[in-house]
């Protein structure tokens, strides 16, 4: 969809899946502004009530009158007639979580779509699956300040980015074999209203800070995306043809220097920045993954709870990712947040209001 202009749904039904979260109860609100009939699937538990600390905003969705219908991607049995009547999916639902277990993010991840895909198939409706893929897909093997394209080597590194690099391509051969248009989104470092991990986390932390300090030579850009945009996107790709069978890069096309960023955070929240002399990335890239492996461990056997700074975020510490969005703006999509300052300026306000910073 692009910017200004609306593509009404004219009747459309859509099924969201993982419709309680984050990005589930935005894509929700998305196609219901456009006018599309909505149907939203999450765990049982998972709609029973909002649980921040899990990003779980069930009540966003029942206030908004959609039909909830409670379903588990592993358990195949609860996905029959899920997608009844739907001619569009937007297949959301999955762990994200870089700590979790191999097995799980397969059983969700992967063999979880499989189940998903079987059942629309009996179904016999689904026209399109919109399939939310990961940004990260391509590795640290990019090279740094060079823009990465959709058609660039894929090197998962991780377990999570692993399993949603073998979901997009399932889902893309599934659907090619069976008749059902299917879209990848790949999206980046994703923020605005109710982010709790991921892009939140990296908001919400350093605007908590009093002073905020940064080395001047972390110039790297970082590769934010907001949720919105999205979502916005996905909408957009379910009304082209020729988005059949194709993946997105979806970032914004204005990366923002990591030094830049921290700046504009303490800045909107009124707390003192100071710029520290250059620091060799690489050290403290070591540093940090000995602090980040401790915690790991504190948090599976101590907290159980995700711990604060992951091992594979730090690995990305020092590498100026840059995502080419061409591809996507070719068909016409416009960013409603082209420039992250103001999505982030927003989605701070959002954070004070509800008194998570």
């Amino acid at each position: 969809m692009a910017k200004g202009k609306r593509s009404p749904g004219n009747g459309r039904k859509a099924l969201v899946t993982g419709s309680s979260g984050f990005m589930g109860t935005h894509m929700v609100e998305i196609l219901l502004e456009d006018g599309w009939q909505v149907r939203a699937t999450d765990l049982p538990s998972a709609l029973e009530k909002d649980d921040r600390r899990r990003g779980r905003f069930p009540s966003v969705i029942r206030r908004k009158g959609v039909e909830v219908v409670p379903s588990d991607l592993t358990k195949k049995e609860s996905l029959r007639g899920l997608a009844k009547g739907v001619d569009t999916i937007f297949h959301i639902a999955a762990v994200f979580d870089y700590s979790a277990p191999l097995d799980l993010l397969r059983r969700v991840n992967v063999d979880g779509t499989r189940n998903l895909l079987e059942t629309i198939v009996e179904n016999g409706s689904v026209r399109r699956l919109l399939n939310w893929g990961a940004g990260g897909a391509y590795g640290y093997a990019v090279k740094s300040g060079v823009p990465i394209r959709e058609n660039d080597p894929k090197e998962p590194s991780n377990n999570y980015l692993q399993t949603k690099w073998d979901q997009e391509q399932l889902a893309h051969t599934f659907c090619r074999e069976n008749g059902i248009e299917c879209t990848s989104i790949r999206p980046t470092t994703v923020y605005g209203p109710r982010a709790v991990y991921g892009g939140g986390q990296f908001i919400m932390d350093p605007a908590r800070m009093k002073t905020v300090s940064i080395p001047r030579n972390f110039t790297f850009r970082i590769p934010f995306i907001h949720v919105r945009d999205v979502c916005r996107s996905a909408l957009f790709l379910a009304t082209k043809k020729e988005a059949a069978d194709q993946a997105y890069n979806t970032s914004d096309p204005n990366p923002m220097p990591t030094v830049d960023y921290f700046r504009f955070v303490a800045d909107e929240m009124g707390h003192r920045f100071v710029t520290l002399p250059p620091v060799p990335v690489q050290i403290l890239r070591r540093i940090g993954i000995v602090a980040a492996n401790g915690m790991a461990l504190w948090s599976k056997y101590v907290s159980h709870q995700r711990p604060k700074i992951e091992r594979d975020t730090l690995e990305y510490l020092g590498i100026d990712f840059v995502y080419d969005v061409n591809k996507l703006q070719r068909l016409g999509f416009e960013f409603e947040y082209p420039d992250p300052k103001e999505g982030i300026r927003q989605t701070l306000a959002w954070y004070k209001e509800q008194g998570w910073i």
